[in-house]
């Protein structure tokens, strides 16, 4: 009985601290979701890619101003993508996934969120909508796109910002590359006991932006993703209609789905997939 009880209090120590250090984290939970990389203004984005800098700056707040990469078609136009890419680095680094879209005759704008890349400015789930309505507007305006016609492009943590502007917009057609349905599902699906809602400043809900979202949704994931798992993001499945696609692909964790073959090709005929919406 002694053996059991010592046994008990081991476990119990175990789980007490697993838990203390998950609500340490939390406190710097900025870290931790957003792993960003800011830079100077006189930087130079080391991108080969062919590309245009965009700086748009607060008329009414010199400390806001977010940073813009333009990467014009590669062919005859076909039509127009807004990027909203993840949780690292800057615009510098997610650049892998441009080529698809210039090489098949899309002109792409990506922006860089508050506190990344020259992007500067408050940052909250409210401003991180804002910035990006700002700039999905200026887009639209420079190139005088209507604003159905646009594609709103998410990837991983910019899904719930994708999610939250196409739902707005009311775009013609929403890409979800590797999704959750909402940031405290995410962590309550990999650490289920913790009451994540308590605590989390964030919550990005794709789930309720999809309901409300009568646009064409397209789906892609690589099943074995480390950070986003399968019974997360199958749980969005609840929310498409039909003419709208889910893709699954039985990547390796360290693989990058940008480069499989079957995601390009399912991405592309989406994208070609006519608009029309009963």
């Amino acid at each position: 009985m002694v053996k059991y009880i010592r046994w008990l209090k081991i476990i119990i120590g175990i789980f007490v601290c697993i838990n203390f250090f998950i609500f340490a984290a939390l406190i710097f939970q900025e870290l931790l979701i957003f792993r960003a990389t800011e830079v100077p203004d006189s930087y130079k984005f080391k991108i080969l890619i062919p590309h245009e800098e965009y700086l748009w700056k607060d008329s009414l707040d010199e400390n806001h101003q977010i940073f813009n990469a333009i990467y014009p078609t590669r062919n005859q136009q076909k039509g127009f993508v807004f990027f909203l890419h993840g949780s690292q680095k800057n615009v510098e680094y997610h650049t892998q996934f441009i080529p698809f879209f210039t090489d098949h005759g899309y002109t792409v704008w990506m922006m860089d969120y508050a506190g990344f890349g020259k992007s500067k400015g408050d940052r909250n789930e409210k401003s991180l909508y804002s910035d990006a309505q700002i700039m999905l507007d200026t887009f639209l305006q420079q190139y005088n796109i209507d604003p159905k016609k646009v594609i709103i492009v998410g990837k991983d943590l910019g899904t719930g910002i994708a999610s939250q502007l196409a739902q707005q917009t009311q775009t013609d057609k929403l890409v979800l590359i590797s999704p959750y349905n909402n940031l405290i599902g995410l962590y309550s699906d990999l650490i289920p006991w913790f009451p994540f809602k308590l605590f989390l400043n964030y919550k990005f809900p794709n789930d309720e932006y999809l309901k409300d979202f009568k646009g064409q949704i397209g789906i892609f994931y690589g099943s074995n993703d480390m950070l986003i798992p399968h019974r997360n993001v199958r749980k969005l499945q609840h929310f498409l209609k039909p003419g709208d696609e889910y893709h699954e692909y039985n990547t390796n964790a360290s693989d990058n789905v940008a480069d499989d073959k079957d995601f390009q090709s399912d991405l592309q005929l989406f994208l070609d997939k006519s608009t029309i919406i009963e």
